[in-house]
């Protein structure tokens, strides 16, 4: 079940604490109804999510009370503000590329240094030699009044036509558009461009407006503006620190930002509300490393930033955006066609970044089809398909493909742990609805009703015992942080008391895995930003420093115990089969290389040997192929078929006797629990409960 978790509240501190449950996940966007053929994509935000949400803006100054200052530092948390004054910019109008420019006004103006009467249009155009020459016409692209000759290749207004655009300088064509300044019609060496020069201030009264609705500035009573006058800030910063060419600084496109002069057939385009918010913002800019910051912005960033030159932030404002979430559908022919692989067989999102719901924005995804495969980044299969973001979720042919009996396959971060303490007691972790997390214990093969455990988790929990009587959990919490608590159980093998959770740092974005190789030794691993593997290790007694073991890894990673030095890491690689890395327990960089098994697999990997004490016997699982489960005994070479229906990672506990248990979500999404016999018989029986 894919899960959207919205990250509420993480502006402030998020504490873990023993006894108190953390609330923050949504439903997941209701996908629209699809068509047979048709693939379902979910996803967030609306553009490229750098620097600042336009929407999210919006809500910060309408919803929160934000002022622009407020707003520009949210954003733009390592810029400082500064002060540039009012200086000229020129701006490229892209429109009129290699075209002859056509330029009329209401009051007498000059071209090339000729006089022109009001109402006369005057034409500059560049000959196949290079000369340049001046002609009148009597209306737009009408009959010719006269030709001559010009060195000087600008029109300019003989006065300031202050906010009349019949004054202004408009240029023909199926659009008439109309702009302040001057215009100059050069050759830059491949083609004829047409240049607008004019003051910053006017620049911006001709952008703010393209770029966010002026009505803004009326909500909530007016404090809208504010989220105007953060965009003009912005803008300003963008444009003063671009610099396309020798000739133009900007341009007037999506490319750069969005200029349309001040008028457009007749009318005066720009607004009373966004010339407020450029005039009250002069001259401010954002600076970063002594020099004005091109300060990227978005319509929406779906409820987090994307980071970048800007620091990634979480974004609560954006939530009213009417882009935070969305939902399409588009066929898979069109998918299959657009990246070359025939009849489409799986989309396999194979990296995120991290941050925010369903993992954040997706850095690399996999599209198979009869033809091939085909890794590309998110932002490529966004514009490929035409999504509104490069965070999105695809339904219904995500993950690798396997024979047509294969009943359920699972690439997504859903996970459990089991751990085996005193002689025939085992304790069973998971997720529930709401990332609260619950614990049952089975003494003598009957479980205990499910209890809830403090805290709450957008992955995991993993739990480990190194000496039979004491437990360490850990989970990734709302804050994407690793965060630890431990116990101690009592005579019957249940667990006892939680201690309060530690936070242990770092940004992960799948579920965990533990093992101990010792009392006071612990390996702790988990899908870092990247999508490589990082792990963390106690020695001792004393935790190390985060270590990344490399790799790109598409499901959670596994540890297990080699001997007393060193933990395996597995983790199924891009290639959909299982890699192994061993890794020091000292808590040093890992010296060994990534080996492959040779085994594809459909889910996180799952060892039993994950502590020392266990009897060594070493059991791995893979899928059978049919939704199923193989388990492969390392010491006796027995490969045990688990056959059944199952919808998530699996987890296993090795006990005292040879025989294992192997815990895994059906696909009624309760705990279920297989009972293998040493020589193999096995047999699945119902927990309950309802993973998530």
């Amino acid at each position: 079940m894919r899960r959207c978790a919205r990250l509420l509240g993480l502006l402030l501190a998020v504490v873990l604490a023993a006894g108190a449950l953390l609330a923050g996940s949504a439903a997941a966007p209701t996908a629209a109804q699809a068509a047979p053929g048709d693939v379902t994509i979910t996803g967030h935000g609306y553009g490229h999510g750098r620097g600042l949400s336009q929407w999210g803006s919006y809500g910060y100054a309408t919803r929160h009370g934000w002022n622009h200052l407020n707003i520009l530092g949210h954003y733009y948390s390592n810029a400082t503000l500064g002060d540039v004054g009012d200086p000229l910019i020129s701006v490229r109008l892209s429109a009129l590329d290699n075209a002859s420019t056509q330029v009329y006004s209401g009051q007498a103006f000059s071209a090339g240094g000729w006089d022109i009467q009001p109402g006369t249009v005057a034409e500059i155009s560049r000959g196949a030699d290079g000369s340049w020459k001046l002609t009148t016409r009597y209306g737009c692209n009408g009959a010719v009044g006269g030709s001559v000759p010009l060195n000087d290749t600008t029109f300019r207004p003989y006065s300031d036509p202050g906010d009349d655009i019949n004054r202004m300088l408009s240029v023909c064509g199926s659009d008439v558009r109309t702009y302040r300044g001057a215009l100059v019609v050069l050759w830059d060496g491949s083609a004829v461009r047409t240049v607008n020069y004019l003051s910053t201030q006017e620049y911006l009264r001709g952008v703010v407006p393209r770029e966010s609705p002026a009505s803004w500035g009326d909500a909530n009573g007016g404090s809208g503006m504010n989220a105007l006058m953060a965009q003009t800030v912005a803008a300003r910063s963008y444009a003063l620190a671009e610099n396309r060419s020798a000739h133009f600084k900007t341009c007037d496109t999506t490319s750069c930002q969005v200029y349309g002069g001040a008028g457009l057939n007749g009318t005066r385009i720009e607004d009373r509300r966004t010339d407020y918010a450029v005039a009250v913002t002069r001259g401010q800019v954002l600076r970063l490393n002594g020099a004005i910051a091109r300060a990227e912005f978005s319509s929406s960033s779906g409820g987090y930033t994307a980071g970048g030159t800007f620091p990634a932030v979480y974004d609560q404002g954006d939530e009213a955006s009417p882009y935070h979430d969305w939902s399409t559908t588009v066929t898979a022919d069109r998918i299959g066609s657009a990246f070359g692989v025939g009849t489409l067989q799986s989309v396999t999102v194979l990296s995120r970044n991290g941050l925010g719901a369903d993992g954040g924005r997706v850095t690399k995804v996999r599209v198979k089809g009869t033809a091939g495969s085909k890794d590309v980044t998110g932002d490529a299969f966004r514009t490929g398909l035409g999504l509104r973001s490069d965070w999105f979720t695809v339904s219904g042919v995500s993950g690798p493909t396997y024979p047509s009996d294969v009943t359920s396959v699972d690439l997504s971060p859903t996970a459990m742990s089991a751990v085996r303490t005193g002689h025939g007691t085992v304790i069973g972790f998971v997720r529930g609805l709401g990332d609260t997390l619950w614990t049952t214990t089975a003494v003598n093969g009957v479980f205990d009703p499910f209890t809830a455990l403090p805290g709450a988790g957008l992955y995991g929990p993993a739990a480990v015992s190194w000496d039979s009587g004491r437990i360490d959990l850990f989970v990734v919490g709302l804050d994407r942080a690793l965060w630890h608590t431990s116990t101690t159980v009592d005579a019957t093998g249940r667990p006892g008391a939680w201690a309060p959770y530690e936070s242990l740092g770092g940004t992960l974005t799948s579920a965990v895995s533990a093992a101990s190789n010792d009392v006071g030794n612990l390996v702790v691993t988990g899908r870092n930003t990247l999508g490589g593997v990082s792990y963390r290790v106690l020695s001792g007694g004393t935790w190390g420093a985060w270590q990344n073991a490399g790799g790109t890894g598409v499901t959670a990673p596994a540890a297990e115990v080699v001997d007393g030095g060193s933990y395996r890491l597995r983790v199924v690689g891009l290639d959909d089969d299982v890699w192994g890395r061993v890794v020091p327990s000292s808590g040093s960089a890992p010296s060994s290389a990534w080996v492959s098994t040779g085994r594809e697999s459909v889910f996180s990997p799952t060892v039993s040997g994950t502590t020392w004490y266990a009897r060594n016997v070493r059991a791995a699982a893979w899928p059978n192929g049919r939704g199923g489960v193989l388990q492969v005994r390392d010491a006796t070479g027995l490969t045990v078929d688990l056959v059944g229906g199952i919808s998530s990672s699996v987890a296993m506990v090795e006990m005292g006797d040879g025989s294992f248990w192997t815990f895994a979500r059906g696909t009624d999404n309760a705990l279920w629990v297989n009972q293998a016999a040493p020589n193999g018989a096995s047999s699945w029986t119902k927990v309950g409960g309802y993973i998530v």
